[in-house]
């Protein structure tokens, strides 16, 4: 019968995570929780964050200062994009940590793809010495690293952590070196041939329009937009669920053809896993149909136990597919544990003059 996975041990299975956990010097999130969590929100004189200027006092940090200042200066930056549109915005220390995460592996990934994946393998087989629960966990391929992952509980903010890493996409697709880490186009085109943000129902569906909206990125339904134009907002973010993606078209014109999205785009998927084993496997094929050669950003509060849900042997593939993807862990176990007010309060926010981040 198929059991729970625990989140703990999953989390010992994290691999990338706990490779960017090392790069602030630390081997775990209640290291950088106990160093962070107290720290003073926004930025100080020096226009870098009070985050930074704990971080850089690390020993163990392996970043150059000035590069995790360049990071930290482009983490504010978004904050500021945030906060034009949301009043008062400010990250919150684990959601400062998801947004430096990604933006440490999206650089990283375009500077020098192939040296990344010799780290990330070096530091796999490192890990695979002293913990034996990490033997069945493959290496890492260069396919595995065109995909992030983030474990965010409800409520933690992966909403805006999607539209964050929307724009640091965009960023490295632009002024990466090898842009070919993100998409591989016939053209060399640093472009995608569509943003896809795949949802499991029409509810989720138009949350997401809301709030893509309401951060002022352009978007709409796939099924009403499906030319690859952009617009006066940039390229847009096209919401659809996932049942409406098909092999053949559908005889009400709702569903759209996978074979016309083609496999060149970047794909968001929000809390994709739910549903049947068999509907799982589906949508894996279908997943990696269209973003091939593109680039996948995954968000689930429920990844444990959607692994969890599978038989035995399927289990362990999950564990050793994730634990390679999944690049930031804030999932239920560690937001319980956060002594902080109303730390996983705002994963909606709605706009309003009154409005205060985590209220």
């Amino acid at each position: 019968m198929p059991g729970f996975i625990t989140g703990g041990r999953l989390a010992q299975r994290l691999v990338l995570n706990r490779w960017f956990l090392s790069q602030l010097g630390a081997e775990s999130f209640e290291e950088l929780k106990n160093l962070l969590r107290l720290v003073p929100e926004g930025a100080g004189d020096d226009s870098q964050s009070h985050f930074f200027d704990r971080l850089v006092l690390q020993d163990r940090l392996k970043l150059d200062r000035d590069q995790l200042a360049v990071y930290d200066r482009r983490v504010l930056g978004y904050e500021h994009r945030l906060a034009r549109h949301r009043r008062d915005f400010r990250f919150r220390y684990f959601q400062y940590l998801a947004v430096l995460a990604a933006e440490v592996y999206l650089d990283r990934l375009t500077q020098n793809p192939t040296g990344l994946l010799n780290e990330l393998n070096e530091f796999l087989s490192g890990l695979q010495r002293e913990d034996s629960t990490l033997e069945a966990t493959t290496r890492f391929e260069a396919d595995d690293l065109r995909r992030m992952a983030f474990f965010m509980a409800t409520g933690s903010g992966k909403t805006l952590l999607l539209h964050v890493n929307i724009w640091q996409v965009l960023h490295y697709l632009e002024h990466g070196r090898y842009p070919e880490a993100l998409v591989r186009r016939m053209d060399g085109r640093r472009a995608f041939n569509n943003i896809l943000l795949v949802t499991p129902g029409e509810g989720l569906s138009d949350q997401h329009l809301k709030e893509l909206k309401a951060s002022g990125l352009n978007a709409g339904l796939l099924v009403e937009n499906r030319s690859n134009s952009g617009g006066l907002f940039g390229p847009m973010v096209k919401v659809i669920e996932i049942h409406k993606l098909a092999e053949e078209p559908s005889k009400d014109g709702v569903s759209i053809v996978l074979e016309e999205l083609q496999s060149d785009n970047l794909v968001i998927v929000d809390e994709g896993h739910k549903g049947t084993a068999s509907e799982e496997k589906k949508w894996k094929d279908k997943q990696q149909r269209l973003c091939r050669d593109g680039f996948l950003l995954e968000y689930s509060a429920t990844f444990s136990q959607a692994i969890g849900s599978a038989s035995p042997k399927r289990q362990e593939e999950l564990l050793s597919e994730y634990g390679k993807a999944i690049l930031f862990d804030y999932g239920p176990a560690k937001a319980h544990r956060d002594p902080l007010p109303d730390a996983c309060a705002f994963h909606m926010i709605p706009v309003a003059p009154a409005t205060r981040q985590g209220r």
